[in-house]
């Protein structure tokens, strides 16, 4: 690489997107050029798994200095009927915000699913419970599940996958909108 290419990528701003197989399975960088991107994304994990490794997410970009955390987490859990995620989710928002205090923290809302045995209601009350989590540690709170609705309150079924939890292509377009329109406003 040349000195000009190393410059150009230091000035590069950098963001994080952390949480499970809906943040691993996008290609954010690709979404996101003129950043420079960590996807900390793992296909399967559930808040506690997301705690269990919160300081090794501290150390790998810890160098970094990021603008922006984008933290989405709980869907695992909550296909699994484990609603009780709030006290872990606000452990591990805590814990990144104090190791990234120039960072913005940001606390996205968990998406809709379209599994029978699992209510939207809930859903929505640990969304709720995650918009005050983002409030008590000085973040944002990024309400992405009401793009992902209908007017009747159901999912849209052309953002999700055929298994009603993972998205479409459809549905990564909706939310990468969202997080660019949260990037353009917050100056990131």
């Amino acid at each position: 690489m040349t000195a000009e290419g190393e410059e150009t990528m230091r000035e590069k701003k950098r963001v994080v997107f952390i949480g499970d197989s809906l943040t691993e399975y996008y290609d954010w960088q690709q979404r996101f050029p003129s950043y420079e991107v960590d996807n900390l994304g793992i296909a399967g994990e559930t808040v506690e798994g997301l705690l269990g490794r919160v300081d090794k997410i501290i150390t790998i970009i810890g160098r970094h200095n990021p603008e922006a955390l984008f933290i989405m987490t709980g869907i695992n859990n909550i296909a699994m009927e484990d609603y009780a995620i709030t006290g872990i989710c606000r452990e591990v928002v805590k814990r990144l915000a104090a190791a990234f205090p120039e960072a913005k923290i940001v606390v996205q809302s968990i998406l809709p699913v379209e599994l029978p045995w699992v209510e939207s209601g809930k859903i929505q009350e640990i969304n709720k419970a995650l918009k005050e989590v983002a409030r008590e540690v000085g973040g944002a709170y990024l309400d992405v599940y009401a793009s992902f609705v209908d007017k009747q309150g159901k999912p849209d079924r052309s953002c999700l996958l055929d298994d009603g939890v993972h998205l479409s292509g459809r549905g990564y377009e909706v939310w990468s909108a969202i997080v660019e329109s949260f990037l353009e406003k917050a100056g990131v």
